[in-house]
């Protein structure tokens, strides 16, 4: 009995140790930010084509501009959706006061362009108001999707906007033609146009950056995000305005 129960086990470890060096061989790991896991498991001929810089799910080499405008794109939704859900959880938990004075969105402005705007405002802007009540009270904006606007530059490898656009959360940030510096594989956010805007802000906003000293955001070849918004939400609603 003990003799034909150590065949079992023998069988049995072998099987499970060839199925090991089976999986070994011919599977790999990629990452697929589309899954809560972020990777996905594939075959090494998958994992092949995708070194490649195939989408696999598309079978197909996004083009380059393509990719960027897919990955920047979703970064932001992201970026509006989470700043919402904050928004949100804070009025919950704090009482109404703590509701965003505007309602959070992108917006933009008639007969304001990339090489007015700084005029515009500085025409406006005296001590007793904010950049809030120069664009949302007395200029009028109006929400709009970014994405339309988004251009990708890859000649300088940086990525923005044919027209300023305003994203108003508890702050307020102005994003221009070069609100994103691009590398392989991931994107930066760019020096953030925010309050009180002088000619050194705009000199910094269009100084050559370093990705590598920036804040990060990775895409896979399908221009998914890594970008995961419920612990980041987690990690931030008590903490982000207010």
């Amino acid at each position: 009995m003990k003799f034909y129960r150590s065949i079992k086990f023998k069988t049995l470890a072998g099987t499970l140790l060839l199925i090991t060096i089976l999986c070994a061989a011919f599977i790999r790991i990629i990452p697929d930010y589309s899954t809560s896991r972020g990777f996905a498991v594939v075959s090494i001929f998958g994992y092949n084509k995708y070194q490649q810089g195939y989408c696999l799910k598309e079978n197909r080499i996004l083009p380059r501009e393509e990719l960027y405008k897919r990955a920047i794109g979703q970064y932001l939704d992201y970026d509006l959706k989470l700043d919402q859900m904050i928004d949100d959880y804070r009025a919950y938990t704090y009482g109404s006061s703590w509701r965003s004075s505007y309602e959070i969105a992108y917006y933009e402005l008639e007969g304001i362009n990339l090489s007015n705007w700084f005029e515009i405002i500085k025409g406006y802007y005296n001590g007793n108001k904010t950049i809030e009540n120069i664009f949302m009270d007395i200029l009028k904006a109006k929400k709009t999707d970014p994405k339309k606007y988004l251009k990708i530059n890859l000649n300088d490898m940086s990525a923005g906007f044919d027209r300023p656009i305003m994203f108003f959360d508890q702050d307020f940030f102005l994003k221009l033609d070069m609100d994103f510096i691009l590398s392989d594989g991931r994107f930066a956010n760019n020096y953030f146009l925010g309050y009180f805007l002088d000619e050194e802000d705009v000199r910094k906003y269009y100084e050559h950056k370093d990705p590598a000293y920036l804040h990060n955001v990775k895409f896979d070849n399908c221009g998914n995000i890594d970008y995961d918004l419920k612990k980041i939400y987690m990690d931030t609603r008590e903490a982000r305005g207010g």
